[in-house]
């Protein structure tokens, strides 16, 4: 009989290496379709918008791995506008897109007011003017029989106004002041004067009106309302950048279309604000169309919608004295909405003439939403007394017709500039931990010290709030002159937000908003993850998009430069390289290091990914008495640098020992079965020897059968290297035959002959008495000592392996690291790695019970003697318990510590879930072996 036919009939040799090559199989394949799964997941998510962030030359510059913060428009400056062309000159630039942060802006809203609906119907000497020869206006016959919500005789009322605004966290109520005076139906009043007829709208007979404390106003009827002037609204602030509008629209893509009108705005030389309100001055002198009025006129080529606040601002600023002949018009692309939270209410009662409520008619109330936008919104607070419907479409549509904001924006470039940061401890995932660096102390809700009638303000009535800045001010030229803003259009944060992506998101700079969520307490306690909303000034650390858009020009007629300056903040480089972050990798590099040698700061960003970053906010907020209190731990998206790297390379690692562990554990259980198995053989081997056969020929008779079973995983791992082209199948292959050659040559050197002595001599005093179950099953341990150790052998190393693989599992989401393709990553390889793990452990748990089944022949005969004396199957089946219960309890020291020390090894933090895995894989075992093998 040739070593072939021999390996067939032994059946157990042939069944082992039968189990290890179809793990070998199944394994390999899971391992491939997890590591193909991981590389596309990194491949599609790891090239952004850009390639490269290119800034200047800092002490704060880092290596490869960096943690970059969104606020790239930080105010720092520092590159010129030739170093851009020169970048932009290298072959291997596709877009150089600079930005740059310009100014702080505040606005003054109009002042709130409260409409009741008074509407006096159609009046031909009120109305007729107004409607003549406007087509969208509706015909006299047509207008609605008056209505109002007021009384013919005139009611006491107490209006109570309250701005409230909110940072995600606590609400502060900004003010609370009430007002009273009685209010009624107005009435349409005809006098014949000297020229005629003379029409106007009074109050009733009685009606003293509401006035609230100056600055506010007071309140009047008109055809169809009676506006209550409230207390004025805080002042909003916003942040405002700079793009080269061509490049941005390149590097956006169709998403950065909104800039388009911006690409028209007239160059610098032709931008005199005076010069561009006295033309559009002359063009409502010639009665524009009303589809000029409606869409707005056009100036160079772009339809101002938004003229009503240019012409309003500028001729405020006109007879203020505010516009100079060095006054320039900034073009802007203006947010839509926002997410400060501003909330406006007044309270409405009806009150007699003792003060005492006789009726709540209601409270009405409204916030700065998606309508509000910076430098155009006009009424963003006009509230409606409750039951009122506005009848004021009767008219047309006056949509455009209103006269706009009050007063100039103020610029400024105070507070203005990007937070800065201290590194604080580093996560077991690798996430940093940040401290926010506080500044000085920013005074908002103050009214002036006028209204605009010259009536001195009583501060008094407003206690003024204190927010804390976490920026510095910007550098200027010259003191610029008072600039106008023209607004060209609109941009959409959200939009803008989708196309920069997920995972691989990029900081585009100021216009993308990147929210704060609060995490923790100021004691360190888990708070509910609200979401943090600016403050009033603009100089907290939370920020949201950027109020407008401007270009260069805008710029330097913002923040006073007159000649060209380094005033260029970061410049975002997209490569002209194809593909994905790993083929376009060598040319960015190459870009990166040109750019470096034109003593930039040249920051790879191809191959990074959103990663939260957990900062620590002290000095928040103070009480009456001074004493400043931290807010607590907020997390803020960011950047991780070289992300697709550190997760393809960890889970790699870790895809590549799990099928380590999976098939070196099966290998090592393989040749625990084959030692155990080979004393079967001893008989045989005594008779060759008998026969004249040398020791060296029997150990080679073995051999060649062993032989044949090596020579099919060879095969098998030959085929797998060469269908997954991979060097880890190769290595593990190569392992996996290794361990089974020397699991060979152990169990051949198990042949020497020995002379059998009789294991039970009648009257030895070390003999077992049996009594028990328990005691029989030990006996049988002791008696056959090399099986039964083999055994426990191979249960304490398939707990460890379990115990190792259960580690990795667990580690998965920690090595991977903390970024968003981090967990993306982990997610496309849990289920792969589940089944390799699960498959390890189930290939581990079958080749120890057939490891237990080598005696099973000889146990059988036992337990039929056992049962022939009157041994029932209860006390037969706590014998087979028995037994697997002493194996199992010797297998766990080795279990326990061999999943330990794996654990600390592969997996350190996660250790002692590997130790209690090992634990309860060998006490599983126990249970399984006892039903199983019978």
């Amino acid at each position: 009989m040739n070593a072939v036919q021999r390996f067939i009939r032994s059946r157990v040799l042939l069944l082992t290496a039968a189990i290890l090559i179809v793990a070998m199989c199944l394994s390999v394949f899971i391992q491939s379709q997890s590591q193909a799964a991981l590389n596309r997941t990194v491949d599609e998510n790891s090239r952004g918008l850009y390639d490269i962030l290119v800034q200047t030359k800092s002490a704060n510059s880092k290596d490869g791995g960096a943690l970059i913060q969104p606020d790239i428009a930080n105010g720092q400056g520092g590159i010129s506008f030739q170093q851009l062309e020169n970048i932009r000159g290298l072959n291997g630039t596709s877009v150089a897109a600079p930005i740059s942060l310009v100014s702080r802006v505040t606005q003054n809203l109009e002042t709130p007011r409260l409409d009741a609906m008074d509407y006096l119907g159609y009046n031909a000497g009120l109305a007729g003017g107004a409607t003549a020869g406007d087509p969208t206006g509706t015909d006299a016959t047509k207008w609605p029989a008056p209505e109002s919500v007021l009384s013919a005789q005139p009611k006491k009322y107490r209006l109570t106004a309250t701005a409230v605004s909110s940072d995600g966290v606590s609400q502060q109520t900004l003010f609370q002041t009430s007002a009273e005076g009685t209010l009624g139906k107005g009435q349409v009043v005809e006098q014949q004067t000297a020229g005629g007829k003379s029409i106007r709208i009074a109050g009733p007979a009685g009606e003293t009106g509401i006035k609230f404390p100056a600055p506010a106003g007071g309140s009047e009827h008109n055809l169809f309302n009676l506006s209550v002037a409230l207390p004025m609204a805080p002042q909003v602030t916003e942040s405002v950048v700079a793009v080269d509008p061509t490049a941005e629209r390149a590097l956006l893509g169709s998403a950065g279309d909104f800039l388009a009108p911006l690409q028209k705005a007239p160059p610098a030389d032709t931008r005199n604000a005076g010069a561009i309100g006295r033309y559009f001055e002359q063009l409502f002198a010639k009665s524009p169309t009303q589809q000029e009025l409606e869409q707005g006129p056009d100036f160079l080529g772009v339809k101002l919608k938004y003229w009503a606040p240019l012409m309003t601002q500028y001729q405020q600023a006109k007879r203020s004295g505010q516009i100079t002949d060095a006054s320039q018009a900034i073009p802007l692309i203006v947010r839509q909405g926002t997410s400060l939270d501003l909330k406006y209410s007044v309270k409405i009662q009806e009150i007699d003439d003792s003060g005492k409520v006789v009726n709540d008619v209601g409270t009405v109330s409204r916030s700065l939403d998606k309508d509000y936008l910076p430098f155009v919104s006009k009424s963003p607070f006009a509230l409606e007394w409750p039951g009122s419907t506005d009848h004021s479409q009767l008219l047309g549509n006056t949509g455009n017709f209103g006269q706009g904001l009050y007063q100039p924006a103020q610029w400024s470039t105070d507070f203005a500039a990007a937070p800065k940061y201290q590194d604080g401890e580093a996560a077991a995932n690798g996430a940093v931990g940040k401290s926010a660096m506080p500044g000085d102390w920013v005074t908002v809700n103050k009214l002036p010290e006028k209204s605009a009638f010259g009536v001195i303000v009583d501060q008094a009535q407003r206690k003024p709030v204190d927010e804390r800045s976490y920026r510095e001010n910007l550098s200027t030229g010259s003191k610029p002159a008072t600039p106008l803003p023209i607004v060209y259009g609109t941009f959409d944060p959200a939009a803008i937000q989708k196309a920069a992506g997920d995972v691989n998101k990029l900081p585009l700079g100021g216009y993308d908003p990147a929210p704060m969520t609060l995490e923790k307490d100021a004691a360190g306690n888990a708070t509910a993850a609200n979401t943090l909303k600016p403050s009033l000034s603009a100089t907290g650390l939370v920020s949201q998009s950027a109020g407008a858009i401007t270009d260069y020009y805008g710029l330097a007629a913002a923040r006073g430069y007159d000649s060209n300056a380094n005033v260029i903040d970061a410049v975002r480089v997209r490569a002209s390289a194809p593909g994905n972050w790993k083929q376009a990798q060598p040319e960015v590099d190459k870009l990166a290091a040109q750019i470096r040698d034109m003593g930039l700061e040249a920051t790879v960003v191809a191959g990074s990914a959103r990663e939260d970053a957990n900062i620590f906010v002290p000095g928040y907020s103070k009480d009456d008495a001074g004493k400043e209190s931290p807010l607590g731990t907020v997390a803020q998206s960011w950047v991780r640098q070289d992300a697709a790297d550190a997760v393809s390379g960890s889970l790699t690692s870790t895809n590549i020992t799990l099928l380590f562990l999976t098939l070196c554990g099966a290998t090592l259980l393989t040749g625990a079965s084959t030692v155990s198995y080979i004393r079967q053989r001893r008989s045989e081997a005594g008779i060759l020897r008998a026969m004249g056969w040398t020791q060296k020929r029997v150990r080679r008779w073995v051999l060649e059968e062993f032989g044949i079973g090596a020579g099919i995983l060879a095969v098998a791992g030959i085929a797998l290297s060469l269908l997954s082209w991979n060097l880890a199948t190769v290595i593990v292959s190569a392992s996996v035959l290794l361990i089974y050659f020397a699991a060979a040559f152990f169990a051949a050197q198990q042949l020497r002959h020995r002379d059998v002595v009789d294991q039970e001599p009648q009257h030895d005093e070390r003999l077992i008495a049996v009594d028990s179950p328990l005691t029989f099953a030990y006996r049988q341990l002791v008696t056959n000592r090399f099986n039964s150790v083999a055994l426990a052998v191979a249960v304490g190393v398939f707990g460890a392996a379990v115990g190792a693989l259960i580690a990795l599992l667990i580690d998965i989401p920690r090595a991977a690291g903390a970024s968003a393709l981090s967990g993306l990553a982990s997610a496309t390889v849990a289920l792969p790695s589940l089944i390799l793990g699960v498959c390890g452990v189930l290939v581990g748990l079958v080749l120890t019970l057939v490891t237990g089944r080598f005696e099973l022949r000889a146990k059988r005969e036992q337990l039929a003697t056992l049962k022939a004396m009157g041994w029932n199957p209860d006390m037969l089946g706590q014998v087979r318990f028995f037994e697997n219960a002493l194996v199992g309890t010797a297998a766990l020291v080795l279990g326990v510590l061999g999943a330990l020390g794996l654990g600390l090894l592969l997996a350190p933090y996660a250790a002692l879930w590997a130790a209690l895995a090992g634990l309860l894989a060998v006490l599983c075992w126990i249970p399984i072996a006892t039903k199983v093998v019978k």
